[in-house]
């Protein structure tokens, strides 16, 4: 599992080859399958289900909050009405939280990637040098890193 200070994403990370325990219940999907034949089919299983219902996108953070929303086995007749009233808010504050993360994660990498294109479109493969320059003042103020 990943710690603070090792990213996510590194060489590290991809390299390891996780238990089967860790396969099988941790939060994080390990990249490699275990070395054990029942560890690496319920790897395989998991994969399957996280990448066909879209899990494996999500961080970690997101599938705890989806999961503490699903997940709760205590529930009876009168805790589900109160959930079916308060379950359409509970559904579009957790999208709204989604989508805000999304786009501020994503809004800098793709002001960079519009800029690249119109520059392209607009002027060819080679942009004179000042433009580059306007283009690049644009998208630091854009994205707020003046």
């Amino acid at each position: 599992m990943p710690s603070s200070s090792m990213p996510a994403i590194s060489p590290e990370t991809w390299k390891r080859v996780p238990t089967t325990a860790a396969a099988i219940f941790s939060i994080t999907m390990p990249y490699r399958p275990p070395k054990n034949p029942v560890g690496a089919f319920f790897w395989r299983k998991r994969m399957l289900f996280e990448t066909t219902m879209g899990l494996a996108l999500l961080e970690r953070w997101e599938k705890i909050l989806l999961s503490e929303y699903s997940s709760d086995p205590s529930l009876c007749m009168w805790q589900c009405d109160l959930l079916m009233r308060r379950g359409v808010v509970i559904i579009l504050y957790s999208m709204l939280i989604l989508v805000v993360t999304g786009l501020y994660k994503y809004a800098p990498q793709y002001a960079v990637f519009v800029k690249q294109r119109t520059a392209y479109y607009i002027y060819g493969n080679e942009p004179e040098e000042n433009v580059g320059r306007v283009a690049d003042w644009v998208v630091r103020n854009l994205t707020g890193e003046l």
